[in-house]
């Protein structure tokens, strides 16, 4: 679940199979890797600079910015992941209902569990496209907002608030338009001492 929301794909990388998402576009190249083996759940987490879409520099901390994009939003994706795996286990009793408790040496039926659910990464990618076209008129803030609202879309587009994410994800790519525009017209000239002077 939290693979297939975060756009994690299994691949070869160098020789070794792992998930990766985000080619370097407006996303944060990442890398996960995990096996469960004798009753022990083992994680690597790690970014890439992008110098081109697929072609990756060397590997990075999780700390930090990459271009404009922070490493951080990426662990506190990981940290939400590993707080889900430590949840407290619900188990289905007789009447359906869901009841605290450990879980038994053979569970009975459906063990109950929280899924990922990127609602607030929907959330942000609203308020990002909002932000983004309100101040159009200032490209440069426009033009991040905008590519951010792309960026938090992408994590949020398979979330309980899809709708919300891809409001953002229009309000984004129409603050990307206005802004590109604003910059072309004021770079050949032809707005330089109207809205930037």
């Amino acid at each position: 679940d939290f693979l297939t929301k975060h756009g994690f794909v299994y691949t070869k990388f160098k020789g070794q199979m792992l998930y990766r998402s985000g080619k370097g576009i407006l996303e944060l190249p990442k890398f996960l890797i995990w096996n469960y083996q004798n009753g022990v759940f083992h994680l690597e987490t790690w970014t890439r600079n992008a110098w081109l879409p697929g072609v990756y520099g060397r590997e990075n901390a999780m700390t930090g910015f990459s271009g404009c994009i922070p490493k951080s939003s990426y662990k506190g994706d990981v940290d939400r992941f590993l707080a889900l795996l430590h949840q407290p286990v619900m188990q289905q009793q007789g009447g359906g209902q869901p009841a605290a408790g450990s879980v038994p040496q053979q569970a009975q039926g459906p063990v109950m569990v929280h899924g990922v659910d990127n609602v607030g990464d929907a959330n942000l990618t609203l308020c990002f496209g909002i932000i983004g076209l309100v101040f159009f008129c200032v490209p440069w803030v426009s033009l991040l907002m905008g590519i951010m609202a792309v960026v938090y879309w992408n994590k949020s587009k398979n979330s309980s608030r899809a709708g919300r994410a891809n409001a953002g994800l229009v309000l984004g790519i129409l603050a990307i338009i206005f802004s590109s525009v604003l910059l072309i017209l004021y770079f050949t000239g032809v707005l330089s001492g109207v809205v930037f002077g």
